[in-house]
Order: structure tokens, then sequence, then C-alpha cells
């Protein structure tokens, strides 16, 4: 077992430290400067960065329903994105220092310096650091809870197991799924430590929570510790149709505000009231997804192995951003940060096992497992288990100090799981298709085209792609380039749904091109109509009306007669027939 070494710990490098926190402050801000005015990255719509800001901007009269953390972050930067992002990146850098630190403090300096320069080439931490997302505080409050941490443990000191509870208390405000791990942690601290740090770390975990508490009693005169969204994320992951990511709720709109909002309509309808509060929506949905857990016992805890394994999964899964678009669909930097989760996981993991004897990394290491239930336990998004990167980097670095084949063995075996093709999206083909729609918004059609075909070739969901870009050409006053994207979606697999909504698009195409004065456009859109859904008769008699106008009487006759056999006594094929017939 490697010990800690002491010498270590009292001669801290500040030279190298200085280096790694310039290294790691260059490449984050190679990344800002490349992707802060990216336009997918900028706010819009009913994005989380959009609500973030508008709340920061005046906090809700109301007990929070997201972590406000990040929104008092905003605020004292007075909403500023510009410094905002600067700041993150500042603090990014310094989180790597700490990581540098704790890895030293561990192992060694080679473990510790090899630990910063996997932190630094992890391009999805660099990557949310630069949003305007409560990810981009993760990796700063990760490294400092377990920062302060290793310094309690290793030290018995009163102040620093304060620290770690005030630090921890800063992670739960950000992240509170992360509380689970409270529990823990001080049972750990008092076997190893004693009453009073146990009671030190736990009173400090809720110095920085109470406010929050507080406030949110004062305004709601409802108990809601953080944030009132747990409620409805725990049914996301649990209930009959989850699949252990992000899904739409039937009912409630797939948006910050959406989810607030309707969460307590869909609430207050389900238990037959006029109205309910935040904190009785939220029970409302836990009991919803617990009723489903206990009906469905079996079921459930494979969806739980089976998050998991996702948490654990070197597959993105986007959440408002797909990282893997960031990363393969733009300029920037984070195509040569190559480390993310593919590595990480398999060298911290196996790092940390050949450590484990020692009770207090043990301890110090519960917070991955801890942390990792905390995520399935709800749904698993990359943004969420972002934290787990943090302790991984701590430990990789280990693997290259004093090596022993078993512990290589077992990161072969973690890499093999880790790199499994569990067929999950990692939300590219998504982005792509949302920067199609920008591109056609801002009248850049060849470019649109590009992507849409680039798009089309490598999506699981073109139905999507299709209608996205028809919806946004229609918007932009384009019709003609509107109707071939109502036709590629004849070719490609689409639900009954989005055949009749395309049909309809493809309708008043269809109206408007004979208005203009445009009939064989007309009589295209028509067809696409009737080929999307069959058993209108409308579809067919429009396309007559168009061939007799044409002079094609044969062929009108032809689809007048197909009318009335779909809508028997319909008086304007019968009177068109007649036309054509002649007395």
């Amino acid at each position: 077992m490697i010990k800690p070494q002491s010498t270590n710990a009292r001669r801290f490098p500040w030279r190298r430290a200085f280096f790694l926190f310039s290294a790691a402050l260059i490449v984050k801000a190679a990344v800002l400067i490349a992707l802060k005015d990216h336009p997918l990255l900028q706010p819009r719509g009913d994005l989380d960065t959009s609500v973030y800001i508008a709340l920061a901007k005046q906090l809700p009269a109301k007990a929070f329903f997201v972590s406000p953390l990040y929104l008092y972050f905003l605020r004292a930067l007075g909403v500023s994105l510009r410094a905002a992002r600067i700041v993150q990146i500042v603090l990014g850098s310094l989180a790597v220092v700490l990581i540098f630190d704790t890895a030293r403090r561990w192992f060694d300096d080679r473990a510790a310096t090899i630990g910063a320069i996997l932190a630094i080439l992890t391009g999805v931490i660099s990557f949310y650091e630069v949003t305007i997302l409560q990810a981009a505080l993760d990796p700063l409050l990760v490294a400092l809870t377990l920062w302060a941490l290793t310094l309690a443990l290793q030290s018995g000191s009163l102040r620093m197991f304060a620290l770690t509870g005030a630090a921890l208390g800063l992670l739960v405000l950000n992240r509170p799924n992360a509380l689970l791990w409270v529990p823990l942690l001080a049972a750990g601290v008092l076997r190893l430590r004693g009453w009073r740090n146990a009671l030190v770390l736990a009173v400090a975990v809720f110095v920085p929570i109470m406010p929050v508490s507080i406030r949110n009693y004062a305004v709601s005169h409802q108990f809601v510790l953080i944030a009132s969204h747990g409620g409805l994320n725990f049914y996301i992951g649990n209930n009959a149709a989850a699949d252990g990511t992000y899904h739409h709720v039937p009912g409630i709109r797939p948006t910050i505000a959406g989810q607030e909002d309707d969460t307590l309509r869909v609430a207050a309808l389900a238990m037959h009231r006029n109205s309910v509060s935040a904190e009785e929506a939220s029970s409302y949905f836990y009991d919803q997804a617990w009723g489903w857990i206990r009906s469905n016992a079996g079921a459930a805890f494979v969806l739980f192995l089976r998050k998991i394994a996702y948490t654990f999964n070197r597959t993105d899964l986007a959440l408002n951003y797909s990282y893997s678009f960031f990363q393969h669909d733009t300029r920037s930097p984070l195509l040569l940060l190559f480390v993310g989760p593919w590595l990480l996981f398999p060298l911290g993991l196996a790092g940390a096992a050949g450590r484990l004897r020692d009770r207090q990394f043990a301890l110090w290491a519960t917070f991955v497992p801890l942390y990792a239930i905390s995520v399935a336990i709800f749904f698993v998004s990359s943004r969420y288990r972002l934290p787990l990167l943090i302790p991984m980097c701590i430990t990789a670095g280990s693997m290259f100090v004093r090596p022993r084949l078993w512990t290589w063995i077992v990161a072969v075996v973690i890499a093999i799981a880790v790199c499994w093709n569990l067929g999950l999206d990692d939300g590219r083909a998504h982005e792509r298709t949302n920067m199609v729609v920008y591109l056609i918004e801002n009248h850049r059609f060849d470019d649109a085209a590009q992507w849409v075909a680039a798009t089309g070739a490598m999506t699981r969901d073109p139905a999507t792609l299709y209608i996205r870009s028809a919806l946004a050409y229609g918007a932009a006053g384009a019709p003609e380039r509107e109707l071939p994207m109502i036709q590629q979606l004849e070719a490609v697999p689409h639900a009954p749904e989005e055949g009749s909504e395309a049909a309809q698009m493809a309708r008043e195409l269809g109206a408007g091109f004979v208005k203009s004065e445009r009939p064989e456009l007309a009589l295209a859109a028509f067809g696409a109509a009737h080929q999307l859904e069959p058993g209108d008769a409308s579809d067919l008699l429009n396309i007559a009306v168009l061939q007799a106008q044409a002079g094609n009487i044969n062929a009108a006759r032809e689809n007048a007669r197909a009318a009335l056999r779909l809508r028997p006594a319909y008086p304007q094929a019968e009177g068109l027939l007649r036309a054509l017939e002649g007395p």
C-alpha cells in the first residue's frame, strides 16, 4: 500500500501548481474563445440557459424549482455572461490545482501531475465550464470538497472538517442529489475521527443550505429544503415509460419553465384540486414513482442497474447540449481534448481499488459509488454525472506509480464495460438538427441543405430532422424548399402523428402554390400529403382538379373516382367527375 508522503504535504510544489493552473487556463480560454459566440450556446427559447438567466435577474417569489446556487453566482456577477464564463474557467483551473494537491497527498507528485494533466485534457469538463449552466461550477465544488476532506482525514483538524462540510453543502446546493453521501460520510468520520469531527462536518453541511430553506419557507410557507423539482425528476427516471435517460412526460413541457408550471397543473388535476403547492406537486410525482416501483420491483431493479451502467458508459448523454456535437462538428480545441469517461473511469476506478485497504482513503472514495447511485436514482445525463470525473482524475494517475499487474487487468475489464455499445444516443444528430434550423432562420439555405444531407445520413430520427427543417423553411418564407423536406419524410420511418402533421403542412403548401399560380408545385404538395395520409379524400380531389386544369383528363377521372371510394357521396368529387365525363 502506498502511504501518503508527509514531505509532500509539507512542501507544496508551487511552481508545478502554477504551471498546471496556467496550462489549464490557457486550454479553457482557448475553448471559450472558440465557442463563446457559437449560435447554439447563446440564450434562446426555453433552454435551461435562458431560464437561469431570467431567474438570476429576478428571483422567483416562490420556492426555488431549480438548484439555486448558480442563480446566486450569476447575480453576484451582475448576470454578465462574459464575466460568468471568465470566472468559470478560472475556477475550473483552480479545480485542476486542487486535483493535483489531492492526488499528491494520497499518492505522490508523479501521480498528481498525471491526474492534473488528465483533467486538463478532459474536454467535457472544459466544455461545461464555458456554458451558462450549473454544471460549470461542479468541477470546483467537487474538487474543493474532496481536497478539504483529504486534509481533514489526514490531519484530524476540526477546522478542515468544518471546511469539508461547508464545501459539501455548496455542492449539495448545486447538486441536491449529492446529499445522499452526507449520512455515510458522517458515519465514516464518526468511526475514524470521533464524534466531534463528525458533528462539525454534519452541521457545516447545512450552514450554506439553511438560508435557502428559510428563504423557501418565507416565500411559500412550505418546507422545500433546496428545490422542488426532485419529485418530477424521480418520476422521469422511474415509471413504465422510463428508459434511464431524460424523456418527455405527457402534459409537461420539456423545459424548466414548462416543468415548473405544468407539474402544478398535472398534479392538481390528478388530485382533483384547483391548485397545489410546489411541495405537494413534488410529493405527488414521488408517490407515483414509488407506486410504480412497488408494483414492478423486478423491472425497477433492472432499470436501476441499467442506469448505473449508463452512468459509467462512455457515451455522451445529452441534455440541452450535446458535447459530442461540439467536439466533432465545431472548430474548437475540444477535438484535441481526447480524455473522457472512456479513459478516466477505467484508470480512476482501478487506481482507487489499489488503495482501498487504507480506511481513510476508502471513506474518501465512497463519494464515487454514492454519487453514482444518487444519479441513477433519478435519470442519467452527461452533465449530471460530470462530478464523477473529478475523483477519477485524482485516482487515475496512481496507475502510473509502481504499477501492479492486477490493477491493469481490472482497468482493462472496466474499459471493456465502459466502452460497451449500449445503443445510447449521444444527441449529436439532434444538435445538428438545431444547427439546421438556425441556418434556415438566418436564410443560409445552401449551408442548411448541406447540413440536412449530412445529418440525414447519420440520424436515428430522420422524421424530426425533416419536419423541423420544413417548419423552419416555412417560417423563413421559402415554401419551395419546405416541400422537399416534406417529401423526404415519405421515405423514412415516422409516427402516425408525424405523418398527419406533415400532411397538413403539405396541404397548406399546396393551397399557397395554387394562389401563387404554381400548379406543378401545388400538384407535388398535394401528392406528398396523399402519400403521408392516404386516407384523406380531399388530397385526391385537389390532385384531380389540378390535373383537369392541366388537360390530363384521364388521370383526373381516376383520382376523382379514388376520392369517392374513400368518401362515398363526396359532392365535390361527384361534381368534378360529372364535369369530366360530360353529358
